[in-house]
């Protein structure tokens, strides 16, 4: 290097930085300073055992699907269980209502009893074919889930509002 220089030159072995005065000790130093931070701050140097990412092999994504699967699998396994909980209490709430008006048919006048018990049977046997329909729900696949999911809320909404009409007859 006899001549002297001042700014950044690039060369085959990476940047360099040349000041006028090399020879002077300080200058070196800050030369070597300024080019460690310009290498740094292009991020060709790792900071903090950050490096280069490792190669992706047909294995790292076989393992990575595998594990997405699971993970999936674990997740629809959790709403399963949460929603067939949800739609247990929903089908208690309406047992309950079936045992309320069960005590309520004595009172009744005549015209009602009979009214009122037809709807006290409808509800039963919706009731029992949703818990049965419920149950067919452990054993569905994911792809039947949400089809047998969508014919449960319809189920239960019908069995609430099949109670709250005969709820709404009692004198």
């Amino acid at each position: 290097m006899g001549q002297k220089f001042s700014g950044l030159m690039t060369s085959s072995g990476g940047l360099t930085i040349l000041r006028e005065s090399m020879g002077k000790k300080g200058d070196v130093m800050h030369a070597r300073l300024m080019a460690g931070i310009m290498v740094w701050g292009m991020g060709l140097l790792p900071v903090g055992g950050y490096g280069a990412e490792p190669a992706v092999t047909a294995e790292t994504i076989r393992k990575d699907a595998r594990e997405t699967l699971e993970a999936t699998r674990q997740y629809t396994a959790q709403q399963k269980e949460a929603f067939q909980q949800a739609a247990r209490e929903e089908l208690e709430v309406i047992q309950r209502q079936i045992l309320q008006l069960q005590s309520k048919v004595g009172q009744a006048s005549a015209s009602a009893r009979a009214e009122l018990q037809q709807s006290i049977n409808d509800l039963e046997v919706k009731k029992d074919a949703t818990r049965k329909t419920l149950e067919e729900l452990k054993s569905a696949t994911d792809a039947q889930w949400d089809g047998v999911k969508s014919g449960i809320h319809r189920a239960i909404d019908e069995l609430k509002q099949l109670s709250r009409e005969a709820l709404s007859r009692i004198p």
